[in-house]
C-alpha cells in the first residue's frame, strides 16, 4: 500500500521540489521489548514494532513528522495539543491526512482545511501556483511555526522572496 501512496504523493509534488523532497517510512523491529532497537538510528527502546514517517529535504535535513503512538506514551512527552503545535503526529494521522489529500478534497479545500498535515501536503503540491504561494506566505502567521519551513522551501524552489 505504501508504494502506491508514495507514487501518488510524488506525482503531486511540485516539479521544483522533485529530487529535493522525499517521503520516508522507517521501520524498527527489536526482537524483545528489553533489547535495544535493531536499527541503531531509532529512538525507540520500549516497543516491539515502531513506525516513523519523516520528510527528507535535500538528502540532509530529516524532519520527523510522525511516530507510532507507543513512542509518546511515557511521562515527559508532550500532550496532544503540544504535539500538534510542534508538528509531531501519529502514523494514523499521517495515513488519514494522505487519504484526505489524495482522494477526498480538492487542492482549494486542502489549503483551507484545519488539518495541518493536509495543509502541508497541499503546500508541496504542483497544483499550487505562485500567486497562491504568495498569499499563503502573507497569512503564515496564522499557521503553526513548524509549517513555515516547508513553505519557505517551496518559496525558495519557486524563486519567490519570503516575506517575514
Amino acid at each position: 500500500m505504501w508504494s502506491k501512496t508514495r507514487k501518488a504523493m510524488y506525482e503531486r509534488l511540485a516539479p521544483s521540489l522533485k529530487g529535493r523532497v522525499f517521503y520516508d517510512f522507517e521501520y524498527c523491529r527489536p526482537h524483545y521489548r528489553t533489547e535495544p532497537p535493531a536499527n541503531p538510528r531509532c529512538h525507540c527502546v520500549f516497543c516491539s514494532y515502531n513506525r516513523f514517517f519523516r520528510i527528507v529535504i535535500d538528502k540532509k535535513e530529516k524532519i520527523m513528522i510522525a511516530n507510532s503512538d507507543v513512542y509518546y506514551k511515557s511521562e515527559g512527552y508532550p500532550t496532544e495539543e503540544e504535539k500538534r503545535r510542534k508538528g509531531l503526529f501519529e502514523i494514523k494521522d499521517v495515513a488519514e491526512a494522505m487519504h484526505l489529500y489524495l482522494n477526498v478534497y480538492s487542492i482549494e479545500e486542502c489549503l483551507t482545511w484545519e488539518n495541518p498535515l493536509v495543509y502541508l501536503f497541499a503546500i508541496l503540491d504542483r497544483r499550487v501556483g505562485k500567486r497562491t504561494l504568495i498569499k499563503i506566505n502573507r497569512e503564515k502567521e496564522n499557521k503553526p511555526q513548524w509549517l513555515w519551513r516547508f513553505l519557505e522551501l517551496r518559496l525558495e524552489a519557486e524563486n519567490i522572496e519570503s516575506v517575514s
